[in-house]
Order: structure tokens, then C-alpha cells, then sequence
């Protein structure tokens, strides 16, 4: 009973949520989000829908009522067949829809548990063909199901209202039964357990990407379908010779581990170490080195030019130095802005910028000692 009302529940929250996702723009913020959401609870579907094939094969069903017609038993074979077939048909094809897909966004079930792509699609040459065959079978499927259940629903109706036989009712909550409400009851505090731990794991993951640059700290902000998205590399570091009288004997170096960047955006945290983003296996480091630091007008602000090198790929870059004082210290601050077309940054899952623009701001923040 529970893992029917449960499937029923989530399959026709997920049928309606779906329709309503589709309606969105699909350059949005809101569109990704709701698509990450929709696969969270679309792969939560299969994996309920395979512990019931499981507990079917372990359990008897209920016997179908004998004195009925052989048409309606016949039909009601055939529906809970189709039935269980979506339930698998469903997930599978918006799977196999989702790892074939071009834009290569990485599933992260409800921002916390990597699921990972089907094997050989992403590399097919034909995956854009493989990604609309898969999302018409996905839509059509949703159609199918909606039928289906609108029959099984209509069907358990009859059985209750006109032919009055008790079939509903065997799959009625008995309420008056305290082995069942302790059974509903322990089953509902499983899943809020798991919730909260989940909730807790993407709290603290997210946390922590945020404060996990240390005293060195350089960052990122990408357009992620037109919201600013953070991200920052965890092991950073910086190495300077600041001198305000002489600016021209100044120099200034960073070196990044490419793998410790993460971002608060779980799809983008997924993919960014990927060979088509920092390709972190052939480039473990990016690098920064000064050519030429000048003064400016304001004495605590130099004019910083240099070679940015990420993924072996150099570009001149410049941006003005500020020299700040706070708390008993001192520490440089910059930002500049980069194309990530010129470093080769998603070129293949993003060429242009509907999902991801083009201007990416790199920052940073170093402490200084006499």
C-alpha cells in the first residue's frame, strides 16, 4: 500500500510538474532548476518502481474478483501491465534523453547525489539525433500514462461506487489498525530523515565551497542561464612583491589547482572539471604572471598587465591592483573579466551562450606582509 500511494503520489505530481516545465523558458534559472527537481524525483520513480518488482515477485497480489466479465479481467491485466511498463518507460527514456543530451548538464539528484549518464551515449556522434528521438519517446510515454492512469483510476471507481465488490477498499489505508499506522508513521520519519540529511550534506557542502579558499582566495562568477553563479578554487596560491614607490620592480604570480574548483551550483559543480571545462587530468594548474605593473593615479591602486594560462592556452590580461587595509592587515584585491571562448571553456556542451554566457569575472584577495 505504501509504495503504491507513494508511486501515485510522485508519478502524477511529477506527470503535472512536467507539463508545467515544459511551459518555461528554457534559457531560465527557474527552467534549470525545476529540470534538476524533475529528474531528482524521475530517477527516485525508477528506483521505487524496481523495490516493487522486487516486493511483486516476493508478495501474492490480491486475486482478481471471479464473477466479473473475462473482457474486464482481461482489461485490467493488460492496464496494470501498461501500468508497470511506464513506470520503467518513463525514467529510462528521460535517462537516456538527458545523457545523450549536446547541453551536457550533469544530474545531481536533489543538489546532493551525482547520478551518473548513461555509458556511450555523451560520446556519440549522433547524440542530438539519439536526445530528440528519446525526448519525443519520453513525452509520448507521459501521454500514454496519463491515459493509463485516468482508465486504472476510473476502473477502481467503478469497482466501488457501481459494482460495490471491495476491491478499492484492499488497497485502502486502514487506519484503525495500529501495526499499519505504525508502519505509515515509521515510513514518513524515513523519509524526512532522509531529507534532513540531505538538506544538512548540501548546507555544509555549500558552506564550504564558499570558505574553502583560505587566505589565498580567487573566485568566479559565470551567467548560468542568467544568474550569477559562484564558484571558487580551494587551493590557491599567491605570490607577490608589491612595492607602492617603485611599481615598475613589482611582480605578481598565482597558481590554481584546477581540480579544487567547486561552485554552490550543483549541475555546474558536476561538469566543470570535465575535459570540454578545466579538463583538470591534462591541466592540473592554471597560472597567472605579471609582465608589467604601473602606478595609477591612485597611489593604492596599480594597473597590473600579465599572461593568464588555463588549460595550456595564454591570454594577455590586465586589471587594476587595489591595496587595502582592514583589521590590523593589509591585503590586495582585483577582478577582472575573461572570455571563456578564448581558453576553450565548454566549447563543445556550450557554444554559444543560452545557457552559459560568454563573460566569466575572475576575482581574488591575497594578504600582504611587510
Amino acid at each position: 500500500m505504501l509504495l503504491h500511494w507513494s508511486m501515485a503520489i510522485l508519478i502524477i505530481s511529477l506527470l503535472g510538474f512536467g507539463k508545467f516545465t515544459a511551459s518555461l523558458d528554457e534559457t531560465s534559472a527557474t527552467y534549470v532548476s525545476f529540470i534538476q527537481l524533475h529528474k531528482s524525483f524521475g530517477i527516485t520513480v525508477l528506483l521505487l518502481a524496481v523495490l516493487r518488482i522486487v516486493w511483486r515477485m516476493a508478495h501474492t497480489p490480491p486475486a482478481t474478483p471471479v464473477d466479473g466479465p473475462v473482457w474486464q479481467r482481461l482489461a485490467a491485466s493488460v492496464t496494470h501491465g501498461l501500468l508497470y511498463l511506464l513506470m520503467f518507460a518513463l525514467p529510462i527514456t528521460g535517462w537516456v534523453m538527458v545523457s545523450a543530451s549536446p547541453l551536457n548538464i550533469d544530474t545531481v539528484l536533489f543538489g546532493v547525489i551525482p547520478w551518473p549518464h548513461l555509458p556511450v551515449l555523451p560520446t556519440l556522434d549522433s547524440r542530438e539525433s539519439v536526445a530528440h528521438l528519446f525526448h519525443t519517446l519520453h513525452e509520448q510515454s507521459g501521454h500514454i500514462l496519463i491515459a493509463m492512469l485516468l482508465l486504472h483510476i476510473g476502473a477502481a471507481l467503478k469497482h466501488h461506487l457501481i459494482d460495490r465488490d471491495g476491491v478499492l477498499l484492499r488497497m485502502a489505508p486502514d487506519w484503525q489498525s495500529r501495526a499499519w499506522r505504525a508502519k505509515f508513521i515509521g515510513s514518513v520519519a524515513g523519509v524526512f530523515a532522509i531529507a534532513a540529511v540531505l538538506v544538512g550534506y548540501k548546507w555544509n557542502d555549500r558552506q564550504a565551497a564558499i570558505v574553502a579558499a583560505g587566505n589565498a582566495e580567487v573566485s568566479f562568477i559565470a551567467d548560468i542561464t542568467s544568474a550569477a553563479t559562484p564558484g571558487v578554487f580551494a587551493d590557491a596560491n599567491v605570490s607577490a612583491l608589491i612595492d607602492i614607490a617603485d611599481p615598475a620592480q613589482s611582480q605578481l604570480e598565482a597558481t590554481v589547482v584546477t581540480a579544487s574548483v567547486t561552485s554552490t551550483d550543483s549541475g555546474v559543480d558536476g561538469s566543470i572539471r570535465d575535459a570540454d571545462w578545466f579538463d583538470i587530468e591534462n591541466h592540473p594548474e592554471a597560472q597567472f604572471v605579471s609582465s608589467l605593473i604601473e602606478p595609477t593615479d591612485d597611489p593604492q591602486i596599480l594597473q597590473v598587465n600579465g599572461i593568464l594560462s588555463i588549460k595550456g592556452i595564454d591570454l594577455e590580461v590586465q586589471f587594476p591592483l587595489a591595496i587595502e587595509s582592514g583589521d590590523d592587515e593589509r591585503f590586495a584585491t582585483g577582478e577582472f573579466i575573461v572570455d571563456r571562448r578564448a581558453f576553450q571553456l565548454g566549447d563543445e556542451s556550450q557554444p554559444d551562450d543560452t545557457w552559459v554566457g560568454y563573460d566569466v569575472t575572475i576575482k581574488f584577495r591575497f594578504p600582504l606582509s611587510e
